[in-house]
């Protein structure tokens, strides 16, 4: 891919998301969310890395309230050894990542309460076909318990983002977009279209707050404008 391609690519995801918002944005159908998240990566060594996490999605003005937490296991093959910015992060650093984990939900809408268990198996291939681009390609499944009565349900997500040092500032702003299949219904269902920035604090946090807007025709509400920001821990174990 070239570099007129990669622009071209990250405009397009850009549009899509600004078009799937302007579009949608008066629809009785659309409710707001605050999504904060606390992220923990431990880096051990061989590659290997555990990462757990916990968030709260809350509605507003809207009777929808979501709590979640979970763990899991990642490995990091095949370090990226191009010339760039170096990312506090190793799993971007590396790539390809094969992860799995555990996830529990705990959701209250409407006065309803609903309980959901995920497993999770995903593989991640990442690339720099510039030294300031990185494009990863996320394919993730995940088997759902939702009270009691499974699914299965896969996601594709790619996303691209770009490293910025300026007057010694570090920044990268990122754009992504995410497709669901639910395979129960035997159909593409759900997409997130997601732009925002990440500022890393020398190697051991870093801020990523985002914009993203929900489309999911068999939901209820149908649309979903987020406003999140995830706090990344980084923990290295002494070699």
């Amino acid at each position: 891919m070239n570099e007129m391609g990669i622009k071209s690519a990250l405009h397009g995801i850009i549009f899509a998301s600004a078009l799937s918002t302007l579009s949608q944005a008066q629809s009785s159908t659309t409710e707001t969310q605050v999504w904060p998240e606390a992220d923990f990566h431990v880096q051990l060594q061989d590659n290997l890395r555990i990462l757990a996490l916990t968030g709260l999605q809350q509605a507003d003005g809207y009777p929808y309230r979501q709590w979640y937490g979970g763990a899991g296991l990642g490995y990091q093959f095949k370090p990226i050894l191009r010339d760039h910015l170096q990312n506090i992060d190793p799993d971007k650093e590396h790539y390809l990542l094969i992860g799995g984990g555990y996830e529990f939900y705990r959701t209250v809408q409407s006065g309803k309460l609903k309980y959901e268990d995920r497993v999770t198996f995903e593989v991640q291939p990442s690339f720099r076909p510039l030294s300031r681009l990185l494009v990863r390609d996320r394919n993730r499944v995940e088997f759902r318990w939702v009270d009691g009565v499974y699914s299965t349900r896969y996601r594709n997500m790619l996303s691209i983002e770009t490293d910025i040092l300026a007057h010694g500032f570090r920044f990268t702003p990122f754009a992504s977009a995410e497709a669901f299949y639910d395979a129960p219904k035997r159909s593409w269902n759900e997409e997130y279209y997601t732009t925002g920035v990440q500022l890393p604090y020398k190697r051991v946090l870093m801020l990523e707050t985002y914009y993203r807007r929900e489309n999911c025709p068999t939901c209820k509400p149908v649309h979903w404008n987020v406003a999140g920001a995830t706090l990344n821990f980084y923990f290295r174990n002494a070699r």
